[in-house]
């Protein structure tokens, strides 16, 4: 994969397979796929066929897909989708700030679930039948993966939030719908996937005329790059993150949050003790390594990690970690290098 040397950040490239097939599928992708003329025949059969892809590598079925051209509206269809009038919320305190946003709107009851030290979600037991709950997969700043899917009750509607882990993890036994963003297997971003895996169980919950589930605006040339991506997508290997953790980990004033919990091979948090995470931000960029700071809701003007604060961790001297594919060990050991000088600067 041709990629940016030195990034550690959330963002990655595109994946070459989609970009080189990008131009074509505008080129071919361009008429409406529900009208009845040679082009939107054409455009019909490159959707099916990504459709298809998607479908196989995600193992859900065809017919659950809903594209949605807008991935951080998919987080509100995919959870208020499943309300009934008087459907109580649960979510958890490291969910992404739009979760709690719907928290906060919501007219009936609310539970936010605490997090214990290794980012594990407390009191799914206590959610009451009748019940909408909002469940990560994995966390998108820690990694941490969710494992307690058997003390979740069974009259629990489950939205899945599966848009950090992708294709990386399989989804529960139990689930009504769930959540992919294209660009966490290297797909372009601004596309979505949401899964209904019983259209019984929902009801598209913004004004509409028609009986639909989900807006039906989206490109088609970006769900056959999304396709091609997941086609060609190939999970980091977990042997590299414990790698970082062990280089990283040697030097003073570091400490990895939630080393020992079960997370995803790409992601790593870091605390630092004494220093600002934005001033090493710009300190490794100056030297041309791109990390995160801050929470991975907020990053533009780096704001506390809430789930950092949920987990009882610092919040001030925070580094998130991105392991890319292709990252290598030479360029995690450079970091690890660099970083120990910049600590030792801002130090002082």
């Amino acid at each position: 994969m041709v990629r940016v040397t030195g990034n550690f950040a959330s963002e990655g490239p595109l994946h070459p397979a989609a970009r080189q097939a990008l131009l074509a599928a505008f080129d071919q992708g361009w008429a409406d796929p529900k009208k009845l003329s040679q082009s939107s025949s054409k455009a019909a059969i490159l959707r099916n066929q990504a459709l298809e892809n998607i479908a196989s590598r995600l193992a859900i079925s065809v017919d659950s897909i809903e594209v949605l051209g807008e991935p951080s509206l998919g987080h509100y269809l995919s959870i208020a989708g499943l309300f009934t009038p008087s459907s109580p919320f649960a979510y958890s305190s490291i969910d992404k700030g739009k979760i709690r946003a719907i928290a906060r709107s919501h007219t009936s009851d609310v539970k936010e679930l605490a997090v214990n030290d290794a980012g594990a979600i407390q009191g799914l037991n206590q959610v009451t039948d009748g019940s909408v709950l909002s469940m990560q997969l994995a966390n998108g700043e820690t990694g941490v993966i969710q494992d307690s899917w058997d003390q979740i009750g069974g009259g629990v509607r489950i939205a899945i939030d599966a848009t950090s882990s992708g294709a990386r993890l399989a989804l529960p036994p139990r689930w009504n719908t769930a959540l992919f963003d294209a660009a966490s297997w290297n797909g372009p971003s601004g596309l979505a996937i949401m899964a209904i895996r019983d259209r019984s169980t929902f009801s598209y919950p913004l004004p509409r005329i028609s009986p639909i589930s989900s807006p039906g605006s989206y490109s088609l040339p970006l769900l056959i790059a999304s396709a091609l991506a997941l086609e060609n997508f190939t999970e980091e290997s977990p042997a590299l993150r414990q790698y970082a953790i062990a280089q990283l980990s040697k030097i003073d004033g570091i400490g990895v949050v939630a080393p020992h919990s079960q997370s995803m091979p790409h992601l790593l948090s870091l605390g630092l003790d004494g220093v600002s995470g934005e001033a090493v931000v710009r300190e490794l960029a100056a030297q041309g390594i791109d990390v995160d700071s801050g929470s991975a809701c907020s990053p533009q003007d780096l704001q506390p990690s809430h789930v950092l604060a949920a987990m009882g961790y610092e919040t001030t001297g925070h580094v998130r970690l991105t392991l890319h594919e292709g990252t290598t060990e030479k360029e995690i050991s450079s970091l690890a290098n660099s970083l120990s000088v910049v600590l030792q600067k801002l130090r002082g």
